[in-house]
């Protein structure tokens, strides 16, 4: 007599719960792949972002000449404390943000309408607004000063309103804010009499 060949309905089960873990891996693996991605593309933007600041006040350093302090018209330098004394700092201090604004927050290309007017008509001043920018200012002689960038950015876990006045303390919430910072040199133009 032949036996019949064929499956158990035990082996089938077992069957369909190996699959359903592997898929459940594979899930698990994709949305950990995302989160990863979400966080390098925010600290890249976040990068991108700090490095814009500094260069946009090293920029005005092109426009601090003479023997005085930078001129108190310009949106940086012109918060330096006077007269120079070498050490004294400004504090963590909020960067420009659209006039009148009570969200503080910008986007990735920033929000300092004397500066980021091009890119701003290109692409809207409210696109992806998360990012918190503080900055330092620190004489270091008469005409040199230390400038410290910082970006802070809410995580996924953290309600997306929370930090919208970018408060300066917000960079000690580790728990619910990333953020990144940045230094560089900025010297008087003594080129210019």
């Amino acid at each position: 007599m032949r036996q019949q060949r064929g499956f158990t309905l035990i082996e089938v089960m077992v069957a369909g719960a190996v699959g359903v873990i592997g898929l459940y891996a594979t899930l698990n693996l994709t949305m950990m792949a995302l989160k990863g991605n979400t966080a390098r593309r925010d600290t890249q933007a976040a990068g991108q972002l700090a490095e814009h600041i500094l260069s946009t006040v090293q920029a005005e350093g092109t426009l601090w000449t003479g023997d005085g302090n930078p001129h108190p018209s310009l949106p940086y330098l012109g918060k330096l404390p006077t007269p120079p004394s070498v050490g004294t700092s400004t504090g963590w201090l909020n960067g420009p943000t659209l006039p009148l604004s009570a969200d503080k927050r910008v986007g990735p290309m920033g929000g300092d309408v004397k500066y980021d007017q091009g890119i701003l008509q290109e692409i809207p001043s409210d696109r992806g607004t998360r990012y918190c920018v503080h900055f330092r200012l620190t004489w270091l002689s008469n005409d040199l000063v230390r400038t410290e960038v910082r970006v802070s950015w809410p995580r996924p876990i953290t309600p997306a309103d929370k930090y919208q006045n970018c408060p300066v303390e917000m960079f000690h919430a580790v728990a619910e804010v990333s953020s990144l910072s940045l230094p560089a040199l900025v010297q008087r133009n003594s080129n210019v009499q």
